[in-house]
């Protein structure tokens, strides 16, 4: 997996920049899932910048000079809403303009000048939403298994019997995810990507077909209003 993701040369016109190795080898699965049907989403390569706070110097100084630079259309970030949503859409802002890059106004819409066309989306909405929270977030509210909200509610249940005695979780969006990932015989020990690749999530949930949508327009390069699918109602629209 790791000499995939540190390939030096970019062969594709359009690139989505992915926030953290779990990001990169999600969005890495969906693109695989999207290319058995359509062709479109055979001229996308996923990169991992790093953490948040490396996106600036990714932008400005290590994009620019992999081979295959000036061969870019399109660029699509995604990362982490995290606990800000507001936040976290002007840090995303502020590293294009760093990098001069085009600004979009805000999430899953798309900004371009004469040489490329650039967007960002946030997860767990995806959307222009305002929803904070992590991929971990998206990917626990669309597992694939058949009953797996009783599973859930019984893993919530022992997590918050843990922190009435005083256990405490850094991180428990990932708590969540990776416990689940322990009590199922086929994805206990993977990593969100691994999971991902053995058939975990449901990449036509209602949010994932919100991104296919942003990465079409951007490969074939529609103008779009930003897109966001909130109900039952909005998926109908969307599939139109």
């Amino acid at each position: 997996m790791g000499k995939e993701k540190n390939k030096k040369n970019i062969s594709q016109p359009n690139i989505i920049l992915c926030e953290g190795d779990d990001t990169f080898y999600f969005i890495k699965g969906h693109l695989e899932y999207l290319q058995k049907n359509e062709a479109v989403f055979e001229k996308f390569q996923a990169f991992d910048f790093g953490g948040n706070k490396e996106l600036p110097t990714f932008l400005s100084d290590d994009l620019p000079v992999k081979p295959g630079y000036d061969n870019i259309t399109s660029i699509i970030i995604i990362r982490d809403s995290e606990d800000n949503f507001d936040s976290a859409v002007q840090e995303v802002k502020s590293a294009l303009k760093k990098a001069g890059l085009p600004v979009p106004s805000e999430p899953n819409t798309i900004e371009q000048d004469d040489k490329i066309r650039v967007a960002f989306s946030l997860f767990p909405s995806l959307s222009n939403i305002k929803q904070n929270g992590t991929l971990e977030d998206l990917y626990i509210e669309n597992l694939v298994e058949v009953g797996v909200n009783s599973v859930l509610d019984d893993i919530y249940a022992f997590l918050d019997d843990l922190k009435s005695k005083g256990r405490s979780f850094t991180w428990p969006h990932k708590t969540k995810l990776h416990t689940y990932f322990s009590v199922t015989n086929d994805y206990v020990t993977m990593k969100v990507g691994e999971a991902t690749e053995a058939g975990a999530f449901d990449f036509e949930c209602a949010k994932m077909n919100v991104l296919k949508e942003l990465l079409k327009n951007i490969a074939m390069a529609k103008p779009i209003f930003p897109l966001a699918a909130t109900s039952a109602a909005d998926e109908a629209i969307l599939k139109l």
